[in-house]
């Protein structure tokens, strides 16, 4: 009895220390984020190499595996690359009688409670002063999830065969309004994901077991769904859209009884995804940032009552191909001296590789600011006629606003080999003491983005002595009975790097946004057909700036080219990887032969990451690639006059965690746990609680501008981080009724959290926020309560035949359909409002009255702000038939 989720991924709930966060990007185990876990299938990695998360098309389903290893903690030296969780799934295997599966899981709109509503600016009031709830309409939407699989012996004792076919098939259909013409139409989307499994294990003589698997898991889209509250376009051709994702996992492992001492294994693993979106469509995409109302006299074409999309185009990605090769060999050998050691070393090779040509906009994207202005970044608009310039400001604007032209790309190829070798050795010193004694080091290499052929220079590498991982524990069981132990571990860990910096800071991305005045309002239907411009500079209207937002870090003169205080490139010289230290405590003891009790202390330091530190150069925006608070960012010659140094990234966990755990027996199990903790910093992870849940490893906002960290007091914004929970109960259980019927299990899955905390952003100076009144100023959410319960009842139909069985299970989430908030809308200015702005930028770091100045620029408290905008989900339910044979 497991909770029931649809895939391997729902069971790392039940570990500990581990909870499914939005805005910690998914898992957050011991305090580390959702991009800080390592995830394996058949033991091939199958992390995320750009975002560090698992995806979704990895997220095979629960009949397909035969077990599930949670490992978190001081882990021994043999798993690396992460600093929450390990996670690996094992792929069944098939035994010596044929076996096999055939059902279905099945649920639909008539199985779902109302949706949750929209906070939004009422489109209907053109003071935009007022807000509303916007109810959203549930879709008509229908999910199949067919499942067969078998095993069983090929050669009995020898060969042995699992395969399995598990396909997810949504049908959703939706109704819209369009605000722009008042047009109504239903549009449909379909999605199906394929699993489909295959494993051999073939054991040719005793001394010998090898397997082999493969897992296909493609996903399709086809057509998109328009916006429920009808700020899409009417023009677009949802029905063409789509997308499709190859994907495929090959893993193989051996293993040799060399003597009764001596095992050796090898394993090694192929993974592979494409993304491909070839369904870009010829539309020019535009956009109004603002409703254009206060002019009442724009040609009707042109006029919208309401901000949003107006004519969209598409995104194109020709391809976007990802491969990872794994190879592992390893040994582990038994010696007898001075007590027994269980010694193990080995070496890991992981090669990754990132292949892409995508472009976000290929006809063309303009965004138009009705009545609005532009503050400028470079000094290019040093040259803008001064009927353009705001009095007293940095701003531009003509006579309606001004618009802006975007292009978004990615294009290029990047690969890198890392190796690691480790050394562990678990040592039972007598019946009361074992000792864990580990050593792990790594080289890793993080690439350049080739372009025809021509790439920068490598820009980050580690040798062997960067990485080095001690790791220490040891258990003392005081009876030597095996029902009591203490222990204690403590090590550090270092992070590998994923491919979303490269991507976006040494060369991957292009990314530049022009800048004009809007003085004619019909310059928005001569430019319907304009597409993408030959030369941004020469667009309708005055233009203002042309700004980079994409200055690769790893250009060999960087530095020179923003005219900045170092030479080469704008990346840390003696850059350190991301370092985490752990230390473990606790204690264990069964009560009885299927009940243990136990408490665990956790404490988690983050000693370095690495970040993008960012200031506002003359072309845009230049980023460092730095550990902040360390080397380049730290001295004090590199920052102007008036600049702080850059403060170092912090977060600080502290739990401890209260578990009683029954085994199955007497017709009843349970899993029931407490933990009481502390996340505490500046910096969350991986992934940015901060920016609700960014998955962006290593280029997230924490430090693109320097006064990112500091409040309206001018002090620096420390406090409990946004996925912060003190306290949090967990209970999983199952009891089984036995009947002339069947035997019939209910299984409750409950969950009592904290609230987490919120704070007030401010847009200062740049669109990037600040938290004025420093962290958690805005209180937390509610208490989160969450009731799932799941219902199966198995018989048998012929009872000469007991390994034939008929499944029928009811599961249903949010039993009482609690609609407890999650989150608030956290941004105090109007969102038609621009920036605070400062006459010096280093003005911010002495202290201000956020309120008194946005009074003096005119600059509005948003009536969305403090407002919930995020509700637990609604009630669900889901079916599922099946035959076992």
């Amino acid at each position: 009895m497991i909770p029931k989720g649809r895939s391997f991924y729902d069971l790392i709930n039940i570990a500990p220390g581990a909870r499914n966060e939005g805005k910690a990007g998914g898992f957050q185990v011991d305090g580390a984020s959702g991009s800080e876990n390592a995830y394996f299938l058949d033991g091939m990695e199958v992390t995320n190499i750009q975002t560090g998360v698992l995806s979704g098309q990895n997220r095979i389903p629960v009949e397909m595996v035969q077990q599930v290893q949670v490992k978190n903690g001081v882990m021994d030296a043999q798993y690396g690359g992460a600093m929450g969780g390990v996670v690996n799934a094992v792929v069944r295997s098939g035994t010596n009688e044929w076996h096999g599966q055939a059902g279905f899981y099945f649920n639909n709109d008539t199985m779902q409670a109302r949706p949750r509503p929209t906070l939004e600016m009422d489109p209907t009031d053109d003071s935009r002063t007022r807000v509303r709830y916007f109810q959203n309409k549930l879709d008509n939407y229908s999910t199949w999830n067919p499942v067969f699989n078998i095993g069983g012996p090929i050669l009995k004792n020898k060969l042995f065969y699992f395969g399995g076919f598990m396909p997810s098939l949504t049908t959703t259909d939706r109704t819209v309004t369009f605000l722009s013409n008042g047009q109504t139409g239903t549009y449909t989307r379909k999605d199906r994901q394929h699993y489909a499994a295959n494993k051999l294990d073939f054991a040719p003589f005793s001394k010998l077991r090898m397997n082999m698997s493969w897992v296909w898991n493609p996903n399709y889209v086809r057509g998109y769904l328009p916006a429920q509250q009808g700020t899409d376009s009417p023009n677009r051709d949802w029905a063409g859209l789509g997308n499709y994702t190859a994907g495929q996992i090959l893993s193989g492992q051996a293993d040799f009884l060399a003597t009764s001492k001596l095992i050796l294994s090898f394993r090694g693993g192929y993974q592979f995804t494409n993304y491909t979106n070839r369904y870009a469509q010829s539309n020019t995409t535009f956009i109004y940032s603002t409703s254009n109302l206060m002019f009442p006299n724009l040609p009707p074409e042109v006029r919208l009552t309401s901000t949003g999309w107006v004519q969209q185009g598409t995104a194109r990605t020709d391809y976007d191909v990802y491969r990872r090769t794994n190879l592992n060999a390893d040994g582990s050998y038994l010696l007898n001296l001075g007590g027994q050691h269980n010694i193990k070393a080995g070496w890991q090779y992981n090669k990754l590789e990132n292949d892409v040509k995508a472009l976000s906009y290929p006809t063309g994207y303009y965004r138009f600011y009705w009545n609005q202005s532009w503050p400028c970044i470079t000094n290019q608009c040093d040259s803008v006629p001064a009927q353009y310039k705001v009095p007293g400001t940095n701003r531009v604007r003509g006579t309606y606003g001004y618009y802006r032209w975007l292009t978004f790309g990615t294009y290029g190829y990047a690969s890198s080999n890392n190796h690691a070798i480790f050394f562990q050795d678990n040592w039972r010193v007598n019946k009361h003491l074992t000792l864990n004694l580990g050593l792990r080091t790594e080289r890793e290499f993080l690439p350049s983005y080739e372009k025809e052929g021509i790439a920068a220079a490598p820009p980050i590498k580690f040798t062997w002595g960067d990485k080095i991982s001690p790791r220490i524990g040891g258990a003392f069981d005081p009876k030597g009975d095996g029902k009591m132990r203490f222990y204690a571990s403590w090590g550090y860990f270092y992070d590998m790097m994923k491919y979303e910096m490269p991507r976006g800071s040494f060369g991957g991305d292009i990314y530049l946004t022009a800048y004009y005045a809007l003085d004619d309002p019909n310059v928005f239907t001569q430019m319907r057909t304009y597409g993408y411009p030959s030369d941004p500079r020469k667009l309708p209207g005055q233009f203002f700036e042309l700004v980079d937002w994409r200055i690769p870090s790893n250009d060999p003169n960087s530095c020179e080219k923003n005219h900045l205080p170092c030479k080469g490139q704008t990346i840390e010289p003696n850059l350190k990887p991301m370092k985490q230290r752990m230390f473990d405590l606790g204690f264990d003891y069964s009560l009885n032969p299927t009940l243990v009790a136990s408490i665990r202390y956790t404490n988690r330091r983050l000693i370095r990451t690495i970040e993008d530190v960012g200031i506002l150069g003359e072309g845009g925006e230049v980023y460092f690639i730095a550990n902040p608070g360390y080397g380049i960012t730290a001295d004090r010659s590199f920052w102007a006059a008036g600049y702080p140094l850059t403060p170092k990234a912090k977060r600080e966990y502290d739990a401890i965690e209260f578990r009683l755990d029954k085994r199955f027996s007497r017709n009843y199990q349970y899993s029931l746990s407490y933990t009481w903790s502390r996340l505490y910093g500046n910096y969350s992870g991986l992934a940015s609680s901060d920016e609700n849940g960014r998955t962006s490893p290593n280029v997230n906002r924490y430090f693109d501008v320097p006064w990112l960290a500091y409040t309206e007091q001018g002090v620096m914004s420390e406090g409990r981080l946004a996925t912060d929970r003190p306290h949090t109960l967990k209970f999983f259980g199952g009891y089984t009724l036995k009947s002339l019927l069947g035997a019939t299990t209910i299984s409750p899955n409950i969950a009592l959290y904290s609230g987490t905390p919120l704070t007030t952003e401010l847009n200062a100076i740049s669109s990037t926020p600040i938290y004025p009144y420093n962290r958690g100023d805005m209180g937390r959410t509610p208490v989160f309560y969450n009731f799932d319960l799941n219902l199966m009842h198995d018989f048998t139909p012929f009872s000469s035949r007991e390994s034939m069985k008929i499944r029928f299970e009811f599961t249903v989430f949010n039993l009482f359909n609690s609609s407890i908030v999650t989150n608030k809308d956290t941004v105090l200015l109007h969102p038609d409002d621009s920036q605070l702005q400062f006459a010096n930028e280093t003005d911010i770091f002495k202290g201000f009255n956020t309120l008194q100045m946005m009074k003096q620029q005119g600059l509005r408290i948003s009536p969305l702000y403090g407002l919930a905008n995020s509700f637990q989900g609604p009630r669900s339910t889901r079916l599922q038939l099946s035959f076992f044979f």
